[in-house]
């Protein structure tokens, strides 16, 4: 049987009525207004009684916890479904982790706005399964240059925009168009109380007037930290942005055939990283964060392996260096993908994820340097523990 798709989405943007902390920058930064609604954008894959529901959320992250809570509830509705869900990493929405609340001490997740985004979100997966269509595909890549900038180290750089898009088999309308993309939504700085979703605001809106269709975007490997390369950080610079990705994705698909998906698979694999940082143990111990830790000081998390056709998409569990990007990407298309992309921050957000070799502990966790990112990190083995998942996934997840 064809695959089909059905997509659905919902407003998830926080009414200010409360006090609403953003997240992503300092603590205490409480939002004013709204300049652009956030939004739950859930793409739904079936295919023989196979149901992947894919999920972008416009906030800065949701733990495995949240993730698997939503996921149980869709699958209630939908027997045997997989979900996807990943978020944006948009700096200027709610807090949902619980680390940007009114002081050190203070979550700033609002239990009464995490009911709602469950809903939301549970909602929307299941209207996106319930309309569906057979369709074809179109994948292609395009380095989009002088975007984006790797603050931590400048000759490390992935420029590549991943771009698919569903189009209908009778007249091969768009139907949706789906872009991944390795950098921070961060256009806007520390100061703005304003909620958006940043650049990825007006590349979505750009790409849907052009095409008709809705657009979905997901971040890439933006660790490092891979940050728009911005003279202002401006709203205007955000649509400036977000024209340029736009225009570079419509382009690239224009010329791009699309044909039947002959082939599509979702294998997920859990793995375990030891927890090594004193900051989130911390954080734990006084209910800003989760305690996940298991008795043997391990984290469980997942990564996971997503084929469409030769466009193959791995799933990691937070906010990958792009070095291990492009190592990751090179490794599928050694295995067999044309196309490729790395999700990030996806059923899971464990913070920065580094290669071994480069991890650098910080002296002082409070006050890390150069180390910011080793500050923000389950630990050093978090990098090889998750290759350890690729190999794993491409040695044995493929279909023979």
């Amino acid at each position: 049987m064809p695959v089909q798709i059905g997509y659905a989405q919902a407003v998830i943007t926080p009414s200010l009525a409360r006090s609403i902390f953003l997240a992503g920058f300092g603590r205490n930064r409480r939002a004013v207004s709204v300049h652009d609604d956030l939004y739950a954008r859930a793409l739904a894959l079936v295919q023989n009684g196979r149901y992947l529901i894919v999920v972008a959320l416009d906030l800065i992250g949701l733990h495995r916890a949240q993730c698997a809570a939503i996921a149980q509830r869709v699958a209630a509705q939908i027997p045997g479904a997989q979900m996807l869900i990943a978020c944006t990493h948009t700096h200027h929405g709610p807090d949902t982790l619980g680390l940007w609340g009114p002081d050190e001490q203070t979550s700033g997740v609002d239990a009464a706005y995490l009911d709602f985004l469950f809903d939301m979100v549970v909602q929307t997966a299941v209207a996106a399964a319930a309309d569906r269509q057979e369709v074809h595909l179109a994948s292609a890549a395009v380095v989009v240059p002088g975007v984006a900038k790797n603050f931590r180290d400048p000759a490390i750089t992935d420029e590549e925009l991943t771009c698919l898009q569903f189009r209908a088999v009778a007249g091969q309308r768009p139907l949706l168009t789906w872009l991944i993309f390795p950098c921070h939504p961060e256009v806007l700085w520390d100061e703005n109380p304003h909620i958006t979703a940043d650049y990825i605001f007006t590349l979505r809106q750009r790409v849907a007037a052009a095409t008709g269709a809705p657009c979905l975007v997901h971040v890439g490997a933006l660790g490092g930290m891979m940050s728009p390369n911005v003279v202002e950080h401006s709203f205007a610079a955000a649509a400036a942005m977000g024209e340029t990705l736009a225009q570079a994705a419509l382009t690239v698909l224009a010329a791009a055939p699309a044909r039947p998906v002959d082939h599509f698979s979702y294998t997920p694999r859990e793995f375990a990283a030891p927890l090594a940082n004193p900051l989130f143990e911390m954080a734990a111990a006084i209910g800003l964060l989760p305690d996940v830790k298991q008795p043997d000081g391990m984290i469980l998390t997942e990564a996971s392996l997503l084929r469409l056709n030769d466009a193959w998409l791995f799933s990691v569990p937070g906010e990958l260096l792009p070095k291990l990007g492009l190592q990751y990407r090179a490794l599928l298309k050694k295995a067999g993908a044309r196309v490729t992309a790395v999700i990030g921050l996806a059923n899971d957000e464990l913070g920065y994820i580094l290669p071994a070799e480069d991890f650098t502990p910080p002296q002082n966790y409070l006050e890390p340097g150069s180390s910011y990112e080793e500050s923000m990190s389950v630990g050093p083995q978090t990098g090889p523990r998750l290759t350890m998942a690729l190999h794993a996934l491409l040695d044995h997840g493929l279909d023979k």
